[in-house]
């Protein structure tokens, strides 16, 4: 492929520069012993550079498949710089919040946190927002040699689809009073290992996690149907289109699931 864009560039520079914040944070989390919601302060910034820099590694990679002159356009440059932008200020608040030693969502106790709060959802959007920009993108490009019907079909499906999911996952659980539990004590502790979800009551990051996860599951189903399965093009649109269609059953019945005060995984 050609070399990198303003926009990929951007993408990737935030993403790297996220990551490069994990060794300093785990080391925090070693000699730093203070909790929110029981479990050490640490934590939640760690699941915050990793996600964030896989979501806009994503972008980087699949714009790559664009034809060159949406990939060099002022359009997409404006809307990679101003995510790239809200992703670094987002991670850094939830940063600074974990340094003060108080939650960084949910926290309402105080007009500067809850002013924080808003601020952050503001910026959760416009991070996410590409996504959208990017996947109608794919929907209305051109089959290329470059851009293969399944990939082009689950990039389009997947940053689309994950995008309206997160948004109401998302926007739904940012309302609710007790945060992402439901029906649970509200607390971390002793959750699922790695995502710490809630084992004695719903939780609303499980849905969340799904419906974000689309947006690199569907267009990784997309290449290997077309690169490494070399499937026909109606062949490889098909499972997308079949993917796509459980992908977001599953989702809504995880969210449904955690609505009722139900764990993911008891």
């Amino acid at each position: 492929m050609t070399r990198f864009t303003y926009s990929e560039r951007v993408w990737f520079q935030a993403a790297l520069l996220l990551l490069a914040a994990i060794p300093a944070t785990m080391l925090a989390r070693e000699f730093d012993v203070r909790t929110v919601n029981d479990i050490n302060i640490w934590i939640k910034p760690l699941k915050f550079y990793v996600s964030t820099a896989l979501h806009l590694a994503t972008l980087a990679v699949l714009v790559r498949f664009l034809s060159d002159s949406a990939r060099a356009g002022k359009g997409l440059a404006i809307v990679a710089a101003i995510s790239a932008f809200a992703a670094i200020v987002e991670i850094a608040i939830i940063a600074v919040q974990s340094g003060r030693g108080v939650a960084s969502h949910f926290n309402f106790s105080t007009e500067f946190d809850a002013l924080i709060y808003i601020v952050m959802g503001l910026g959760a959007l416009l991070i996410i927002m590409p996504a959208l920009v990017v996947g109608v993108w794919f929907l209305r490009a051109p089959v290329s040699e470059k851009l293969t019907p399944g990939l082009k079909l689950g990039a389009g499906l997947g940053l689309t689809l994950g995008f309206v999911l997160t948004l109401v996952i998302a926007g739904y659980m940012s309302q609710q009073p007790t945060g992402h539990w439901v029906g649970g004590p509200r607390t971390d502790l002793g959750g699922l290992p790695l995502v710490g979800w809630s084992r004695e009551g719903g939780d609303l990051r499980a849905p969340h996690f799904f419906a974000t996860h689309l947006m690199q599951v569907l267009p990784l189903l997309g290449y290997a149907a077309d690169r490494i399965f070399k499937l026909s093009a109606s062949a490889a649109k098909g499972i997308v289109w079949i993917a796509a269609g459980l992908g977001v059953a599953l989702t809504v019945a995880i969210f449904m699931q955690a609505l009722a005060g139900e764990p993911f995984i008891g």
